[in-house]
């Protein structure tokens, strides 16, 4: 496995970690596709999708909190076209916390946009996923 991929991984378990700490009941626990369907994990109370991406700030001098939001691996199956997830956890990886924002935050009218600024989208937190 490539490292960008074990990265990855290590964030989706920072999220289900951090999750975990949050709940008190077994019936919000997550739940994790079995194939590569555009979301890492279902909270199986309320059936809300996340997907969680990893962000490392670039060394570019413009705009290094800018997230590629386009489908890297999967390059038969098209970009996200906001219907694949609910919620979108960004583990910054500078600040080592999560922003986690509804999929409406990173729509352009009825279409994904490409890339966002992870500084300007609103936090709503773990308590968006209850």
């Amino acid at each position: 496995m490539k490292p960008h991929r074990l990265r990855g991984l290590a964030s989706e378990y920072a999220f289900a970690s951090q999750y975990y700490e949050m709940i008190d009941d077994e019936k919000d626990s997550l739940i994790s596709p079995t194939l590569d369907t555009g979301w890492d994990f279902m909270v199986s109370s309320n059936k809300k999708r996340v997907q969680v991406k990893r962000h490392t700030p670039s060394d570019k001098k413009y705009n290094p909190y800018n997230l590629d939001l386009r489908r890297k691996r999967n390059k038969g199956t098209g970009n996200y076209t906001g219907e694949e997830f609910d919620y979108l956890a960004i583990h910054d990886t500078e600040d080592d916390n999560f922003i986690i924002t509804h999929v409406s935050n990173l729509m352009r009218d009825t279409k994904m946009k490409q890339s966002v600024g992870i500084r300007s989208l609103p936090n709503d937190g773990f308590e968006a996923l209850k």
